[in-house]
């Protein structure tokens, strides 16, 4: 508030010196460069977008004033702001324009008036209005004189696409976390990011994994009378107050720039276990709490205490706007407990905060408890896991992992069933993933966002980079620098990362956001010539992790805490051969392949072979850029350029290093099924190439990232540099079971794994279909596609299910009909369950032994969904 005060009182200033002098004896009247007209009533978000147009003006030196009527304003340039409707200025000139009747809607219009140019920058509410305001106060930045402050300047009419366009920060820490908490310019700053790039939701996810600090959350807050034992165990009086306060006034802060918050009420009680984080330090030790953490809490009294708890919480933060509730065994609770803890909880919501939003974790989630949620008239949402507690390809997955299926753990499960009575906010736990490196693709962004729409959904998530950093460290340990301090160049770390806030925040407003938004900071930080080089490869590299995950990572490694896959080599050979990808329905595993190999096995699914010459080639174009753009900067490098270089390099050979080792996990699945040496062998020395690329990530490292990375666990932690260690120690153990090998069984001779010519197999392959993307209930569904191959089709098939992750696909083979080169399939009617929409996708194989599943997952989400007519 203190900048937005002062902004106010500069813009004041400057309107009475041009009042003042102009009235002046001897002075002629000084004539604005620019006029800024304004509603006379702004709530804070207007007042925010304001504040920020005149700082743009002021860093470029424009003169300019500030009056309530078109017929006072003298600037040569009027920007006339506010509402699109009452009886403000901003109103009168759009009467005849329309401006979209939701929250958030904004037009910039241009209109002539007098010779002069006059901008109406108009929204439907005070968000509207902001986010039309610091459009151009961005755009006004970009400018290069004086003459023209608004060359940039660009007429648009907007509105949201997705409602609720959220950012979730974890408090991991409590040291880090309250080097931020108590920070007032850090969430200045953060809070301005937020708004610049239209996330208007901000959870703070309190007590996930983190050894007991904020399990329950309360204690950190205020006491509870008649709980005089339940507290957190070194917390004064003075500092719950000041926790209270803060807090208060960080929502305070957000609401002043359109942005909602919600808290993670995530654990109620801690047991230790999988919430200790992974640090052995952190177990549970009855009557003993450790100083951060929460005494006097038990089974007898837990229900009652949270009630009385929650109660005051909504008091004591009255402006709340939503909480994150978990209600399974990872919140410290018995399986046992969970229904009547979870229906008590909800009773208290109704009772305490009955118009509060609720979002509901969906792992453990019952249909009990989602019903006692709608019979209470209960705000709420279901939030599930988009793609693991990893960021995968911008798709809700075709067929997750078979270990979580029939739970729902992972991914929407069961959920989505007709009559439609709840709503699903859309998480993606990119957390796990790109914790430090850069990223940013807008490409991926639009297709995520679009995926959001799912089941008529209007909301989605994104963590903050460096979401996990100092997990299962000491609570008093100091937060380590990410970068040593001779190559940051911002002042804040999340401020390293502006072009993901920009692809997850200003797409999910509007999918079709104009490419100069981005186009232009890379500009400003690395210059016209270089800038788009810089930026390709940004977006080229940014599908590295993505695909990693999608194609041939461990199931094993799924959850956040345990898992880091910019910076693991993902376990030794052997269990890294074992793995199926994360869509098991697109990717077929490295024994799958092998099978292939082997001739037991025809799959249309894409191979690991073809999916190491799609990151072998993605490696080699990112490598072409870096070069490019070190050629292109000359001497004009900065530290965020070099800074910038490093992850591409360091993304290029993590590409390379798995398209390297596909060969070693196929030839390794090779060996055990044939038991021939060769295929040990094979497996060896295509794992020493890519211990060579790991080489070449520790390489292009440098010195630049701090030595040791705390952000998660042991196993997390540390250096690529560890990495190669046990990597160069896993190949001795290969080579040892080379020496040691007896044949256990009839050895028959193993092929050569070769990788693949082509980064996919979509020019060997042609197909036409119209999508069927409804169908009356009751009735069988005719799927028909055209198709052809250049070595002539072997098959064509239908896989289809409901929409429903726990169901596996069911198949169909496409006949010919009488038209040339038509195949058809038919969903018998009463294989179609009218509690859930239905699925499907087509598979095609040639008679050269290649695949192809339709549509492709390169270019679109590789599935299609027929809404039933019910």
């Amino acid at each position: 508030m203190k900048n937005l005060l002062n902004f106010a009182k500069c813009a004041i200033l400057i309107t009475v010196l041009f009042i003042s002098t102009a009235n002046l004896p001897g002075y002629a009247a000084v004539v604005p460069q620019v006029s800024l007209v304004v509603d006379k009533t702004k709530g804070a978000p207007y007042t925010h977008g304001l504040a920020k147009l005149i700082d743009a003006l002021n860093s470029k030196h424009i003169t300019f004033e500030q009056v309530l009527s078109v017929n006072n304003a003298k600037g040569k340039c009027i920007i006339i702001t506010g509402l699109a409707s009452g009886n403000g200025a901003a109103a009168q000139f759009l009467k005849n324009y329309t401006v979209a009747r939701v929250s958030e809607a904004l037009t910039i219009h241009k209109i002539i008036k007098k010779d002069k140019a006059v901008w109406v920058v108009g929204g439907f509410d005070d968000k509207g209005v902001m986010y039309g305001l610091l459009d151009v106060a961005n755009r006004i930045g970009w400018s290069t004189g004086k003459v023209n402050p608004m060359q940039y300047v660009k007429e648009i009419t907007e509105k949201p696409d997705m409602k609720e366009r959220g950012l979730s920060m974890y408090t991991m820490n409590r040291a880090y976390w309250e080097s931020h908490f108590y920070n007032d310019a850090y969430w200045t700053r953060y809070l301005d990011m937020m708004a610049k790039n239209r996330f208007n939701m901000l959870e703070i996810m309190f007590g996930y994994e983190n050894g007991g600090f904020l399990a329950p959350c309360y204690p950190y807050f205020f006491n509870v009378d008649g709980f005089p034992d339940v507290k957190m165990a070194d917390i004064t009086p003075e500092q719950q107050q000041r926790n209270l306060a803060t807090m208060n006034h960080i929502i305070d802060m957000a609401h002043d720039r359109g942005i909602s918050v919600r808290l993670g009420i995530w654990d109620h009680i801690y047991k230790g276990g999988v919430q200790a984080g992974g640090n052995p330090n952190f177990a549970y030790k009855e009557g003993q709490p450790q100083p951060w953490q929460v005494g006097g809490l038990d089974a007898g009294n837990l229900k009652e205490y949270t009630k009385a708890a929650f109660d005051k919480f909504v008091k004591v933060i009255p402006k709340l706007d939503a909480i994150l509730f978990k209600d399974n065994n990872e919140g410290g609770l018995k399986d046992s407990e969970l229904l009547e803890f979870g229906l008590n909880f909800l009773r208290t919501v109704k009772e305490s905060a009955p118009n509060l939003q609720v979002d509901i974790h969906a792992k453990g989630l019952t249909d009990t408890l989602i019903h006692a949620a709608i019979n209470m008239g209960i705000k709420f949402r279901v939030a599930p896991k988009f793609w693991m507690e990893q960021m995968g390809l911008p798709y809700n997955p075709t067929h997750i992992n078979r270990e979580d299926q029939k739970n729902r753990r992972h991914g929407y499960a069961d959920m989505l069933t007709y009559p439609q009575q709840y709503k699903m906010l859309w998480k993606l736990w990119n957390g796990g993933t790109n914790r430090v490196f850069l990223w940013g693709d807008p490409e991926y962004a639009r297709r995520f966002i679009e995926s959001t729409h799912f089941y008529n959904s209007d909301a989605y998530e994104v963590y903050e980079p460096l979401a996990t950093k100092m997990e299962a460290q000491a609570h008093d340990a100091k937060p380590f620098d990410l970068l040593k301090p001779q190559y940051q160049y911002y002042d804040y770390e999340f401020e390293r990362y502006w072009n993901f806030f920009q692809m997850f925040g200003l797409i999910g407003y509007n999918p079709k956001t104009p490419t100069d938004t981005w186009d232009k900071e890379f500009e400003h930080r690395f210059g016209s010539k270089t800038a788009p080089i810089v930026e390709s490869a940004l977006h080229e590299a940014s599908w590295v992790l993505p695909r990693i995950i999608a194609s041939c990572y461990p199931y094993s490694f799924f959850p956040t805490t345990s898992a880091w896959p910019e910076k693991q080599r993902l376990g030794d050979l052997p269990l890294y051969a074992k793995a199926e990808g994360s869509d098991i329905q697109q990717f077929a595993s490295f024994d799958e392949e092998a099978q292939v190999l082997l001739g037991t096995l025809e799959t249309a699914k894409t191979l690991p072979s073809t999916s190491a010459a799609w990151l072998a080639h993605l490696s080699a174009d990112i490598n072409k850029k870096v070069e490019e753009a070190e050629k292109t900067i000359g001497t004009k490098n900065n530290k965020e350029f070099n800074s910038t270089m490093v992850d591409l390099k360091m993304l290029s050979n993590l590409a390379l290093y798995h398209s390297r080792r596909v060969g070693a996990a196929v030839s390794y699945c090779l060996f055990l099924r044939t038991q021939d040496a060769a295929a040990l062998d094979a497996a060896i020395a295509h794992e020493q190439n890519a211990i060579n690329a790991w080489q070449q990530i520790v390489y292009a490292a440098g010195d630049v990232y701090a030595d040791n990375i705390l952000i998660g666990s042991k196993n997390l932690s540390g250096h690529w540099s560890d990495e190669l260690i046990a990597l160069n120690k896993g190949l001795i153990k290969l080579q040892d079971q080379r020496k040691n090998f007896i044949a256990t069984g009839p050895v028959k001779q193993a092929p050569n794994y070769k990788v693949a010519t082509d980064a996919d197999n979509n020019k060997y392959f042609t197909v036409n279909h119209r999508p069927v993307l409804s169908a009356p209930v009751g009735k069988p569904i005719t799927i028909t596609v055209k198709a052809t191959a250049t070595a002539g089709l072997k098959w064509v098939r239908l896989r289809y299910r409901a929409v429903n992750q726990t169901k596996d696909y069911q198949t169909l083979q496409m006949l010919p009909t009488e038209q040339k080169d038509v195949y058809q399939a038919t969903i018998p009617a009463d294989q179609i369950n009218p509690k859930w929409n239905v699925m499907y996708l087509i598979e095609l194989f040639d008679n050269h032994n290649k695949g192809l599943v339709y549509p492709d997952l390169n270019k679109e989400t590789p599935y299609l969904v027929i809404n039933l007519l019910r």
